[in-house]
């Protein structure tokens, strides 16, 4: 008898460390920003990828006022931003907020029209890795003509690093889209996505490192044909994990 309790003790000691053991490294829901704003979409779809994703929760920030979501970070609680918006003006202050945030390691997500936010701060261009130009512009000595768009196109999606979190688990996909094309791009970019439409630009997906915060740029994403593609959410939702550092 006293055999048999000392088993079930030993027994009853395992699960209660295993058990201590599982929560120890189970982790919380990636906390996620969704800023929007500056450009119509169509929200239930959007909204709808957004509720499906696991291990993550979020919140949709549309903005009145270009950027005042970076007014006040007191009581900033999120691990990564995702920027769906296309919005210009931003004071010093926000500016200023905003890098802060990066400092802290607070992850950035870029999709779409949002690479062509905040076009007179080099700062976000350094954040997200590129440019999208609504006009003819000057810049480091070469004239940049305005980018271009096209609605409705096919896009075969060339997975370029099948190595990556991002990536696992995915493969070559075409998408319904809005291609962009003649957009600048910072030269330390690591290319993850790449296609051979000629209405687009080769590269259409990578990832950076800046300040101490990791950045996820992904240009497709315009519509509830891209937002219903089960391989553009796989593709959010790892983009998401990662930038949060899971």
């Amino acid at each position: 008898m006293i055999r048999k309790m000392l088993v079930l003790c030993v027994i009853a000691i395992l699960v209660l460390a295993g058990g201590c053991t599982m929560n120890k490294h189970k982790q919380k829901p990636v906390s996620v920003l969704v800023v929007t704003g500056g450009h119509a979409f169509n929200k239930q779809s959007f909204v709808g990828m957004f509720d499906e994703m696991l291990g993550a929760q979020w919140r949709l920030f549309e903005l009145k006022d270009d950027s005042e979501v970076f007014e006040d970070i007191s009581n900033w609680d999120y691990d990564v931003i995702v920027f769906y918006n296309m919005t210009q003006n931003i004071s010093a202050k926000r500016r200023a907020n905003f890098l802060t945030l990066l400092d802290r390691g607070v992850g950035v997500v870029a999709l779409h029209h949002s690479m062509a936010n905040f076009s007179d701060w080099p700062e976000y261009k350094k954040t997200i890795g590129v440019k999208y130009y609504l006009a003819k512009t000057q810049e480091d000595g070469k004239v940049w003509p305005r980018s271009t768009y096209q609605e409705n196109v096919q896009i075969p999606v060339h997975i370029t690093d099948t190595h990556h979190p991002i990536t696992a688990g995915l493969h070559d996909f075409t998408i319904l889209d809005e291609a962009y094309k003649g957009f600048s791009l910072e030269p330390d970019n690591h290319l993850l996505l790449t296609t051979d439409q000629p209405a687009s630009q080769k590269e259409i997906g990578w990832t950076r490192l800046y300040r101490k915060s990791r950045i996820c740029t992904i240009q497709l994403g315009h519509g509830s044909e891209a937002y219903n593609h089960p391989a553009y959410s796989k593709l959010l939702h790892q983009a998401i994990q990662w930038a949060a550092g899971r």
